[in-house]
């Protein structure tokens, strides 16, 4: 697969990437930092403003948010983004939490939305972020229901998490399989604790709803009223997969 990819293509994305890492470059800053020539740098960098993915202040280039539209426009053409909308703000509602809603790709774990209970609950926060599918209670949920080959590939894959002993990993998959859903002890984040389910309709994993919370109750005395929400507001999404 390597020897089809464009050599071009990938400096825009290593370019892209570094913009999005480091904020506002100049041409100089981006030929250092990638062992690129000057000429190079700069005609990458133009081409990105000349299409509106760039915007040059002062020969210092930032991204444009013609990247925060093109990222809402994959969202909302996402069906299990628009169905957990509703059952999302509910459930951070009946929780008193933060809720979220997540999806797995190429073997990451991306929270598209969020909602808090209150004002002080920000869950824009993780929105649009990567996180471990191996450490965060919405990541195990949807882990557990994939198929084995792909939960191999992730696992094995050279970004895959190794702070999680794999025959560790697998047997606790074992144990969200069975009871239908997977903690998180402030393994991803310390003192944050979550509760996480996976929305399965005819043997497709579309995603997790998780309730995230900085007390442990989420996970010990305060656990059973969460899964009943959680578990409503899964049934309110999988209906409207369904239909």
């Amino acid at each position: 697969m390597t020897g089809n990819l464009v050599g071009a293509d990938e400096t825009l994305f290593r370019i892209v990437e570094a913009m999005a890492e480091t904020g506002p470059v100049g041409v100089t800053e981006v030929a250092d930092r990638l062992g690129l020539t000057k000429s190079t740098a700069h005609r990458h960098l133009q081409t990105l403003a000349a299409h509106g993915y760039a915007i040059n202040e002062d020969g210092r280039y930032r991204l444009s948010h013609q990247w925060f539209h093109i990222g809402t426009t994959v969202k909302s053409r996402r069906p299990f983004y628009l169905a957990s909308r509703g059952a999302l703000k509910t459930l951070a509602e009946r929780t008193g939490k933060t809720a979220w809603c997540a999806i797995e790709e190429r073997g990451r774990l991306m929270f598209v939305d969020g909602a808090g209970a209150n004002p002080t609950h920000n869950p824009d926060l993780l929105v649009g972020d990567w996180s471990s599918i191996t450490q965060t209670a919405a990541g195990k949920a949807i882990l557990a229901h994939l198929p084995e080959e792909r939960v191999a590939a992730i696992l094995d894959a050279d970004d895959a998490d190794e702070r999680y002993a794999a025959a560790d990993l697998r047997t606790e998959l074992e144990y969200v399989r069975s009871r239908g859903y997977a903690i998180n002890r402030g393994e991803d984040i310390s003192g944050i604790y979550a509760v996480g389910m996976p929305v399965v309709v005819d043997g497709d994993v579309f995603g997790s709803l998780s309730v995230a919370s900085p007390s442990e109750d989420l996970v010990t005395d305060d656990r059973e009223r969460v899964l009943e929400a959680l578990s409503r507001a899964i049934d309110t999404v999988r209906s409207k997969l369904s239909d």
